[in-house]
């Protein structure tokens, strides 16, 4: 009798320990995980500059958030640096970016607080991403940091499913992410993403247009710019967002 009631025991947690998780449950997760948590990017990152700046995201990626491959690229004397975390289906020549400038410790920090969160949940999507913290400086061709990385990933035949870019300074609305998006894919997630974030707060997605003349990026780019006043927030909505396109 005990040994069929340990087996109907071991049954039950089997099925609760494969139980699939929805992305409301990872929604939900994500909300907890930035109530609770505490960090100090942003702190950190806004009493750094320059070299040192750099080098405490290297340091965070590499000790802390275990990015796989960290690498920088040199353009006029100013570095990008490129992190990069494998996803389920291993290196691929295809990923996606999440993007900052150097130039702009808060969204550097909403960056990091994603990536942290992202470990931290043991969310492990299916295809590879690759922070990037790009120079916003330009060179003597007018070619800024971000544009020598695109050129860079262009050479080498890789594809940049879309990019994700978080900034704390311009005009543009808060709680929006603009999605310069193909209109098919744009209508798409236009259906699709509000209702899963609608636990988070009042978030709206604008199509935008694409490829965007005024963005060096020649691809998907989805572009959110946060309230550095509320970053655990804001690196909650970003995090939510990122899983449910990855």
């Amino acid at each position: 009798m005990m040994k069929r009631v340990l087996l109907i025991l071991l049954a039950v947690l089997s099925t609760v320990a494969c139980r699939k998780i929805t992305p409301e449950d990872r929604i939900a997760q994500i909300s907890d995980y930035f109530k609770t948590n505490e960090n100090t990017y942003a702190e950190d990152l806004h009493r750094h500059e320059g070299q040192k700046r750099l080098d405490y995201l290297t340091l965070k990626l590499a000790k802390e958030i275990n990015a796989e491959d960290i690498w920088t690229l040199e353009n006029e004397g100013e570095n990008s640096l490129v992190a990069e975390f494998p996803g389920r289906e291993g290196k691929k020549t295809q990923f996606s970016l999440l993007s900052a400038s150097l130039d702009d410790p808060d969204a550097c920090a909403v960056v990091l607080n994603t990536l942290q969160a992202f470990k931290d949940l043991k969310i492990n999507p299916k295809g590879t991403i690759r922070a990037l913290f790009y120079s916003p400086l330009k060179d003597t061709a007018g070619i800024s940091g971000l544009s020598a990385v695109f050129r860079e990933i262009f050479e080498s035949g890789e594809l940049v499913t879309f990019e994700m870019e978080v900034a704390s300074r311009d005009t543009l609305p808060g709680h929006t992410f603009f999605l310069d998006e193909k209109p098919v894919f744009a209508e798409r997630l236009l259906e699709v993403v509000p209702p899963y974030l609608s636990p988070l707060g009042d978030y709206r997605l604008e199509q935008g247009e694409y490829p965007n003349p005024e963005w060096p990026v020649k691809a998907s780019v989805y572009r959110y710019y946060i309230d550095p006043s509320d970053l655990k927030k804001e690196s909650a909505v970003i995090s939510a967002f990122s899983f449910l396109v990855n």
